[in-house]
């Protein structure tokens, strides 16, 4: 539930108060005591947005960050022959066939 500034149009204090969107106001003051005298004000939002990853910018630089981990890390997997251990192991197509 959100919080809400209200300000006494009679002496001026201000108080913060906790109700949900559809319910009404303060109906008295609770200082003075004045009927219908508090007035919903505009404040601040109370969202802070602090450190990374949630903005458009940073998450489309981390993702293509780790999207390339991933396919480097896929490329070197147990299975993974290196460059020179494919150019020293003989293929299949260049033995020799023998037939008797």
């Amino acid at each position: 539930m959100p919080i809400y500034d209200y300000l006494c149009s009679a002496c001026d204090h201000r108080a913060d108060i906790l109700h949900g969107i559809n319910d009404p106001g303060p109906n008295f003051c609770p200082s003075c005591g004045a009927e219908a005298t508090m007035r919903k004000q505009f404040a601040a939002p109370a969202v802070h947005f602090k450190g990374t990853g949630w903005a458009k910018k940073d998450r489309g630089s981390a993702s293509s960050t780790k999207a390339a981990a991933r396919s480097a890390s896929s490329d070197t997997g147990p299975d993974a022959k290196t460059t020179s251990e494919a150019a020293s192991t003989p293929s299949e197509t260049a033995k020799p066939s023998t037939t008797d």
